[in-house]
């Protein structure tokens, strides 16, 4: 396992968050607001370990071999659009995370759920119920258009929690297995707790409970056709057994804010200045120094990649 596998496996806590817009939004205006202005709000708060964004694009229902009894269709308009993966060492971090930054400033980044979202909902994952299996990518914290075929795989479970849990996990593994599997991250969802978000002072405008997942799997290969033999045979109908609904939305980009405790370079200047400093190799604008006297104490020690 690489050392950025077992870095970002520290933390304990995470806080999946999924949605879609509201209706009269374009989402072409959308994407780059939740990326370049909602985001780099969030990394400066503190206490988080690790926040990535995925913008997510309309289900795929051919990735996989059919299998029987799983249903791969989505109801258009039902659709997730972006998850919001914010993760925490510990309960310290998210209590500090909680309380950050002050009231009156929190509101105001909270008044973009308000603007933009019509549903979302936010899914607990504690402990090992959310751990990276496998991850040979090379990038311990992608910023930009996705370098492989990544996949947000959601799933519902058909009855009993444990069942489920262990038949999504055996899936996970199996996965992480295969030749041409490049990243594997499983997250198995606790019972979505609303009274909690209302305490922390978020809007709830979470899915009906038939909407809702019960857990989400991280997914990069190397070739779409790698992804046509995952749940081939008897993988795909020992999940069955246990699966409903399995919903593949592809992430055409991935955008970490916040990798090991500290904002990437993302997190602190935006990913459209990511871009352009990419563009033309210009380190100089990456020095620690120049970030610390832009940024201030957020920025102490320079980004993390």
């Amino acid at each position: 396992m690489s050392d950025w596998v077992k870095t970002e496996n520290r933390a304990g806590i995470g806080r999946v968050t999924c949605g879609w817009k509201r209706p009269e939004l374009s989402l072409d205006l959308v994407r780059p607001y939740w990326r370049d202005a909602h985001s780099p709000s969030i990394a400066r708060r503190a206490g988080i370990y690790e926040y990535r964004h995925y913008p997510l694009d309309p289900v795929r229902t051919d990735l996989f071999a059919p299998v029987a009894g799983i249903e791969y269709q989505a109801v258009a308009d039902q659709q997730l659009m972006w998850l919001s993966d914010v993760r925490y060492a510990d309960q310290a971090g998210l209590d500090a995370f909680g309380v950050s930054p002050p009231p009156e400033v929190r509101a105001r980044i909270l008044g973009d759920i308000e603007m933009i979202v019509d549903k979302s909902t936010t899914y607990l994952v504690l402990g090992d119920k959310g751990r990276t299996l496998i991850d040979t990518s090379g990038d311990p914290a992608p910023q930009g258009p996705a370098a492989a075929p990544t996949f947000a795989v959601f799933l519902r479970q058909r009855g009993e929690q444990t069942a489920f849990r262990d038949a999504v996990t055996a899936v996970a593994e199996h996965w992480a297995r295969t030749p041409g599997v490049i990243r594997v991250r499983l997250n198995l969802f606790e019972v979505p707790d609303m009274e909690a978000e209302r305490k922390a002072g978020y809007p709830v405008k979470t899915h009906p409970v038939e909407m809702q997942y019960h857990a989400w799997i991280d997914l990069v290969v190397a070739d779409e056709a790698v992804a046509e033999t995952l749940l081939a045979g008897d993988v795909g109908t020992a999940l069955a057994a246990e699966v409903t609904t399995l919903h593949a939305y592809p992430a055409p980009a991935v955008y970490t804010f916040n990798h090991g405790g500290r904002p990437t370079l993302s997190g602190l200047r935006g990913y459209p200045a990511v871009a352009v400093i990419r563009s033309l190799n210009a380190t100089h604008q990456t020095e620690v120094d120049l970030l610390e006297w832009m940024y201030g104490p957020v920025a102490e020690g320079g980004p993390t990649t």
